[in-house]
């Protein structure tokens, strides 16, 4: 398992004063960043070998968000690897040990000059040592989403929303996402999946659906093909 301890800031708070929802999938994003980091297979020494892992999709439960000023730890570990894929949970808890909110997540091995998924290599194995599967409701890693798409938004991705694999960054697909939210809507499950990388001038086309108690937002391109798709659950 590998942790780092941080703390809610006030660039990171929502009008209530907790830590984004965005902002909760970018702490556990970056504790994955850390721990390549500090085993020495960090996404840049990646790409010095033209390897990259991409994320595939994300399952979050929300149990709190923490509030301004809060401390929280956050921990990860690879549970399993198979083929080009890699499976990885999070927790997110205080220092007294309440579970603020755990996930699931799938990741792929990808080679940056075919430009398609690579077996993950040995060197990659033996730098993650696999642990447990955290117990939690597992899903699909496929999101399905309702037909009658309402279409909201077009942006245009510009240099900012890149990363070091000079695509969208999976955040910001969040980030944009919580943005299109219905207006005081509590977040209690997080689901995306990612199907395809956006890049620099390229439109994104969002979309939105309701149903029952879940909400969609959806990201393709001018001809429909989806970028993102992604299911948020209200709470109770």
């Amino acid at each position: 398992m590998y942790s780092y301890t941080d703390r809610v800031s006030y660039s990171r708070i929502d009008k209530d004063g907790l830590l984004g929802v965005s902002n909760v999938v970018d702490a556990m994003q970056d504790c994955c960043l850390f721990h390549s980091e500090d085993v020495g297979h960090s996404a840049l020494t990646l790409l010095k070998k033209n390897r990259a892992w991409l994320v595939s999709s994300w399952h979050v439960i929300f149990k709190r968000r923490p509030k301004m000023g809060e401390v929280f730890h956050v921990h990860t570990w690879p549970y399993q690897f198979k083929g080009i894929f890699g499976s990885r949970n999070f927790l997110m808890e205080t220092p007294e040990k309440e579970i603020l909110a755990v996930a699931d997540s799938k990741w792929f091995y990808f080679d940056s000059v075919s430009g398609r998924p690579a077996r993950v290599d040995k060197e990659e194995l033996e730098a993650y040592p696999t642990e447990p599967a955290l117990e939690m409701n597992y899903s699909s890693r496929k999101v399905i989403c309702p037909e009658n798409l309402t279409l909201v938004q077009e942006v245009t991705v510009c240099q900012n929303y890149l990363d070091t694999n000079n695509h969208v960054n999976n955040g910001q697909y969040v980030r944009l996402a919580v943005n299109v939210l219905p207006i005081d809507y509590e977040v209690s499950e997080f689901r995306a999946e990612f199907r395809l990388a956006a890049k620099m001038g390229d439109s994104m086309y969002i979309h939105t659906a309701a149903q029952d108690s879940y909400f969609y937002v959806v990201f393709t391109d001018k001809e429909g093909t989806p970028y993102f798709i992604s299911e948020f659950q209200e709470k109770k």
